[in-house]
């Protein structure tokens, strides 16, 4: 069916091995604010207890969590481990001190290090465990289908199954990035579903009442795109009625059958960026003396721009980013090693987000290896040089 199950005995285990790490963390630290290390306890025993049946869930209590990251991870691992070599793994010493496990295994998992020394809420360091596992999984490919990977998630986030059978070829079924758009309340319109003009992917249906939904797509909503839902008489597709500059044509489909969208986090964290690089591939296409390489080095950066005309050769190393949060984009860029070399990275941001550039750029100011600016800004930027205006 090209799905992957995330709900299987693995992926219960990698959960609880995760909330493991972070309770630990959180109960040897006696530094911070008590009732904060109470709140990271109680997230922690809340995702720990989501792993597990409801019955042995329910008998998952703070003293069952702290016993277990002392004397040893097995009562604290779902039905189906029994046989796991980490169900003697201790994560806390007698003294309360972090064991070396909880760094190895935070690894394995994919969990930054700043998410554990530091109060992350689970949420936010969920999607970040996700982000890393999504790139993790398609950077074993080879570089061409890499790049095929990368622009089919951009151009074809929601589509019926059998579409996307024909597109992906031998390498649909290998990743769990596409959801029945059926199992998806939020976007469901009167049993309809709307893609946004701009990246496709289903926008969030709210009801007004009498009928009425309210229909706009959360990271495009300020560009435009809004509508208004309304009911028909018979069996076609509701009415639209657009309220933004974005608010073009929508072709609506049923919330049913065989209908799948990419999930949310990989529209977050590879569509929408995605659709940003390739535009910014499209806009500068056909130029003379101009060359653009898509995900060059294994993917270190998203696009290298390179121009040898008219005067000097000039390039631009670019990685697009589609965060919510520039503060959060702050922290996760500053955490990277400089890359080295003449030209520095240049951080892409979509074009609707221009005013919160001076704080990004205020945060990064002691990164010389790292420019800042739109998407559109840069595209400007790219062609001035090759008419020889910079």
């Amino acid at each position: 069916m090209g799905l992957v199950e995330r709900n299987t005995p693995r992926w219960r285990r990698d959960l609880a091995l995760t909330a493991c790490c972070a309770a630990a963390v959180a109960e040897a630290d006696r530094t911070g604010d008590p009732g904060q290390r109470a709140a990271r306890l109680i997230d922690c025993l809340g995702v720990l207890r989501s792993a597990h049946d409801a019955g042995v869930a329910a008998a998952l209590d703070m003293g069952v969590l702290r016993r277990g990251l002392r004397r040893g991870l097995a009562p604290l691992l779902p039905a189906g481990s029994d046989d796991d070599p980490l169900g003697e793994m201790r994560l806390l010493d007698e003294d309360s001190l972090l064991c070396d496990a909880v760094e190895d295994l935070g690894r394995e998992h994919l969990v930054p290090q700043q998410a554990l020394m530091e109060y992350w809420p689970w949420a936010r360091l969920r999607a970040e465990q996700e982000e890393r596992q999504l790139y993790s999984e398609i950077r074993r490919l080879p570089p061409d289908d890499y790049a095929r990977v990368r622009e089919l998630l951009a151009s074809d986030p929601v589509a019926e199954q059998g579409v996307l059978w024909e597109k992906w070829g031998g390498l649909w079924g290998r990743f769990g990035f596409f959801e029945p758009v059926s199992s998806w309340p939020w976007c469901n319109a009167a049993g309809w579903c709307f893609p946004c003009p701009t990246c496709v992917w289903p926008m969030r249906a709210q009801s007004a009442g009498d009928g009425v939904f309210v229909v706009s797509c959360d990271a495009h909503l300020l560009e435009g795109a809004q509508y208004t839902c309304r009911p028909v008489r018979g069996r076609g597709a509701p009415v639209l009625e657009g309220g933004g500059g974005l608010a073009g044509l929508v072709e609506g489909f049923p919330a049913a059958g065989d209908y799948l969208a990419v999930s949310r986090t990989v529209w977050r964290y590879l569509t929408l960026p995605g659709r940003m690089e390739f535009a910014i591939r499209d806009a500068l296409t056909g130029i003379a003396g101009l060359d653009v390489l898509m995900y060059p080095n294994s993917d270190r950066y998203d696009l290298h721009i390179t121009a040898v005309d008219p005067l000097v050769a000039k390039g631009w190393r670019v990685d697009a980013k589609a965060w919510r949060s520039f503060g959060a984009l702050a922290d996760a860029l500053l955490e990277r090693p400089a890359m080295g070399g003449a030209v520095p990275l240049t951080i892409v941001v979509p074009h609707r987000q221009r005013s919160d550039l001076p704080l990004l750029r205020a945060r990064l100011a002691g990164r010389p290896d790292f420019e800042v600016m739109t998407d559109k800004a840069l595209v400007a930027e790219v062609l001035r040089w090759c008419r020889g205006e910079s």
